[in-house]
């Protein structure tokens, strides 16, 4: 109630005296032109920003080259995700996977001179080559292999060398 009354008083004082109004509304017309003057400098500091390094040309043709250097960059962009799409198609049928595994192929041979090779591209397609090292003779063996299987028989020796080619791949 009392602060009803303090505002009563003041709102008598100003209306009291016509020099009181002037200088309120001159009090409230300064606050006013200040945030005007605030908000304006914010405007204008975005402006010249928008406009650094641009001398005497038109803003619309400016933004104009903006929007055709995005434009340019964006086809550009495009071209080399579809390359890098068709680089990565294409590299799936190369060589990517090797396994490597030496055994001994029989009791009375030592050395570990018999050998079982994975050679695999990136769908795991590829060959297991296998050597078994004997003292009167030798033999070699080849097994394709389509998606990380073959359709023949596998030694234990040959699926650890086509699980190796797998994993790095």
């Amino acid at each position: 109630m009392e602060a009803l009354n303090g505002l009563h008083e003041a709102i008598g004082l100003i209306v009291e005296d016509p020099m009181n109004i002037l200088i309120v509304l001159f009090i409230a017309a300064t606050a006013f032109f200040i945030v005007l003057n605030f908000q304006l400098s914010k405007v204008l500091r975005t402006y010249r920003k928008l406009l650094d390094g641009v001398q005497g040309e038109n803003l619309e043709k400016v933004l104009g080259e903006y929007v055709k250097r995005i434009e340019r960059t964006e086809r550009k962009q495009e071209a080399l995700e579809d390359f890098i799409e068709d680089v990565h198609r294409q590299s799936q049928r190369y060589l990517q996977g090797v396994g490597v595994v030496r055994f001994d192929a029989f009791d009375d041979i030592g050395g570990r001179q018999s050998f079982a090779l994975a050679l695999l591209n990136g769908k795991g397609d590829g060959l297991v080559i296998t050597s078994l090292y004997g003292r009167e003779e030798s033999r070699v063996y080849a097994k394709p292999i389509k998606g990380g299987a073959s359709e023949y028989a596998l030694s234990k020796e040959e699926e650890t060398a086509v699980q190796e080619a797998l994993i790095l791949r």
